[in-house]
């Protein structure tokens, strides 16, 4: 249920968008996640609280959500129709070795379905938010979320020029 009037204006504006918008989408969500949890690993207030190896654990999550970031930059890279070439040696590897590793993030023909469907229901499958089951289902109303967070995280970074570039720093630029 919608909390306020923005939120039921930004359920009727969530932009409808198409395979390519989504993928990119799909990839700033979980650039998102990683920097949340990165960032709630930064203050020391509970280290006296800590298990054995809740360390590594928190730097294994990460270094999980950052794989899957990878294979939602090769579906961003082949949907703006970046090559298998290219990609492969951008990661310096072969051909063989990138397709055999992310041939399935190739997510091109569904570059026309919109909304739910399609790439957004392929990513869905993968979603790294913290609180499993958070993830948006409508890829436009997950853009929206994004152009509030990144907002409210460019206002506290001095000199970020991004952040004041556009009021609505994710969903202008699809």
């Amino acid at each position: 249920m919608p909390n306020d009037d923005r939120d039921v204006a930004a359920l009727r504006l969530a932009p409808d968008l198409d395979g390519r918008q989504t993928a990119r989408v799909g990839y700033s969500t979980v650039a998102k996640e990683i920097a949340d949890h990165a960032a709630r690993r930064v203050t020391t207030q509970d280290d006296a609280h800590s298990a054995p190896g809740d360390f590594i654990d928190h730097a294994l999550q990460v270094k999980a959500m950052a794989a899957e970031l990878l294979y939602r930059a090769v579906t961003v890279e082949r949907m703006n129709g970046t090559s298998w070439e290219d990609i492969a040696a951008k990661m310096r590897m072969t051909v063989r070795q990138v397709l055999d590793l992310y041939q399935h993030s190739d997510l091109t023909h569904l570059a026309e379905q919109r909304g739910e469907t399609g790439v957004w229901r392929i990513l869905a499958e993968t979603c790294v938010a913290t609180i499993p089951g958070t993830c948006n289902p409508h890829p436009g109303r997950a853009a929206l979320e994004l152009d509030d967070w990144y907002a409210a995280y460019a206002s506290h970074q001095p000199g970020d020029p991004a952040g004041t570039a556009a009021p609505n720093p994710v969903t202008a630029h699809l």
